[in-house]
């Protein structure tokens, strides 16, 4: 069987992982930020950045478990 035929799962997977990890550093550094903050703007802006942070992880994870339940079938 060529490489080209296999299923796409794995990649996805793998990308999805990848952005997973990294908004989670990012959401860290996001809520590290926020101890700093005295204004009120800028607190709302730093809220909706991690509000952005948790829908993307969101989004990934949905993704993820998607593709891990069509991997399982394959199996």
């Amino acid at each position: 069987m060529s490489l080209l035929s296999q299923p796409k799962e794995p990649v996805v997977i793998a990308v999805d992982l990848h952005d997973i990890y990294e908004s989670s550093n990012n959401l860290g550094k996001l809520m590290d930020d926020i101890e700093s903050i005295e204004d009120k703007q800028a607190m709302i802006n730093k809220l909706i950045e991690i509000e952005i942070e948790l829908d993307h992880i969101n989004w990934h994870y949905k993704s993820l478990k998607k593709d891990l339940k069509r991997l399982y079938k394959l199996n």
